[in-house]
């Protein structure tokens, strides 16, 4: 007996440390959605009207510059078309200035149909290159939009701590 449940704790950290950065569930009742934050990220509640949460990478050092993170707005729409709200999404974040899509299919996440999106833009205020990771969903007339972002240049690094953010949204 002793020796499976050693086994099964050596499974378990291999299991963790191969996927690397834990996450956190967080649940918001309100806006029925339930998301995975890393551990060790900061995160809020609402911010403005559309953002109905946010999540930022923390300094692991005084050297470090967090670029990460992810947001989850919710609008309301008359539109319940998921195909016809994307289109209409896409014409209005290609005004960005160096926007260019590097990737977008379609994806299902927990049963739920997505359009997923990899693009890249300047930011306005920095003009850093950015690379932002996008899952968009409607249900009902009500637009989730999960935007994860950072620098272009760290897009490898996160993109699958990204993907298991991602992976881990439930709406």
């Amino acid at each position: 007996m002793r020796k499976l449940i050693l086994s099964l704790l050596i499974s378990f950290s291999f299991f963790k440390t191969s996927f690397g950065q834990e996450l956190v569930m967080i649940k918001d009742t309100i806006n029925k959605f339930q998301i995975g934050v890393p551990v060790g990220w900061k995160y809020f509640g609402p911010q403005v009207n559309s953002v109905a949460f946010q999540a930022i990478r923390q300094k692991v050092d005084e050297n470090d510059k967090p670029r990460e993170n992810f947001n989850i707005n919710i609008m309301h729409h008359k539109e319940t078309d998921l195909n016809e709200e994307y289109k209409n999404f896409i014409g209005a974040i290609s005004k960005r200035e160096g926007f260019r899509i590097i990737d977008q299919k379609d994806k299902l996440i927990n049963d739920r149909k997505y359009k997923y999106l990899i693009e890249t833009h300047k930011n306005i205020k920095s003009q850093e290159d950015m690379t932002d990771c996008i899952v968009f969903t409607d249900n009902n007339g009500e637009i989730l939009q999960l935007t994860m972002v950072t620098i272009s240049e760290n897009f490898d690094k996160y993109s699958l701590l990204f993907d298991r953010i991602a992976e881990s949204l439930k709406y």
